[in-house]
Formats: C-alpha cells, sequence, structure tokens
C-alpha cells in the first residue's frame, strides 16, 4: 500500500499548516485502512491505550496518557460507550468517570489490529527507519517551544 500524500504536495508558509495538513492527511490513510473493522484511528488508539492497563481508566488519566485534553476524549469516549465498546461508570467522585473496555470492544479492537498494522508497515515503508526515526525527533523538539 502506498501511502496517499497528494494534499502534501502543496506548500504552506506555516510551519503550523504544514503540520496539521500532514496529520490530517495520514490520519486519513489509516481511517481508509481501517474501514473494515468498523473502528477509526481515534478509536484505535483509545481502545489500545485502555486495554494495555489492567484496570479500568478515569477520563483524566486518559487525557493525560495521550495528551488530548479530557473534553476531547470524554467525546470520543461517549462514542465508544454508544457503540457497546466500553462502558463508563462513575469514579472516586461524582465529577470523574472511569472507562473499561466490553468484550465487544475487545473483539473490535482484535479485528482492527491487522489493519492497523498494515498502515503502520506502509508508513514506515514510505519513510523507512532513518527518515521515521528523524521524524519522530523532529516532532519532540517541536512539543518543546515555549515563550
Amino acid at each position: 500500500m502506498r501511502v496517499y500524500t497528494h494534499i502534501m504536495k502543496r506548500t504552506f508558509s506555516c510551519h503550523c499548516t504544514t503540520l496539521r495538513y500532514a496529520a490530517q492527511t495520514l490520519t486519513e490513510v489509516y481511517d481508509r485502512v481501517l474501514a473494515p473493522s468498523g473502528l477509526k484511528v481515534t478509536q484505535y488508539v483509545l481502545l489500545r491505550s485502555l486495554l494495555q492497563e489492567e484496570d479500568e481508566q478515569s477520563l483524566t488519566d486518559l487525557a493525560q496518557k495521550l495528551g488530548n485534553d479530557r473534553s476531547t476524549i470524554g467525546r470520543n469516549v461517549r462514542i465508544l460507550a454508544r457503540d457497546g465498546l466500553v462502558s463508563l461508570s462513575r469514579g472516586s467522585d461524582r465529577r470523574e468517570h472511569t472507562v473499561h473496555v466490553t468484550q465487544k470492544g475487545r473483539e473490535q479492537y482484535a479485528l482492527a489490529t491487522p489493519f492497523w498494522q498494515k498502515s503502520q508497515a506502509a508508513v514506515e515503508e514510505t519513510l523507512g527507519e532513518d527518515q521515521l526515526k528523524m521524524l519522530r525527533t523532529l516532532l519532540s523538539q517541536l512539543e518543546e517551544i515555549s515563550f
């Protein structure tokens, strides 16, 4: 599979716009490959993160682990809950919710994993190991920007 990069043939003077378009393109590739599983890449990553832990996780902990804000994680988790892939329960206080992957969620995750692996392999094949390592280094450096 070849990663579709038509949109990235465009150039932008804004570094942020360039990165956003690259992320959008990559997300579309993963979503397209994952489509037969019924999951989007954001949903797959949430399930993956939840399944890496033994116990249920709070929305706050999940947001911190994934580097997202709590409201975005909450919206995405509610979609998974609506589809029966996770269950939500009250945490230690009434403001917090915890998330647990259901059996249906485990099955959906298992179904999606080969598609996700195919996407990963396509990116690795397109960039190569050295460029992928460099990309991760550069993105890490950008995370450290402060004003």
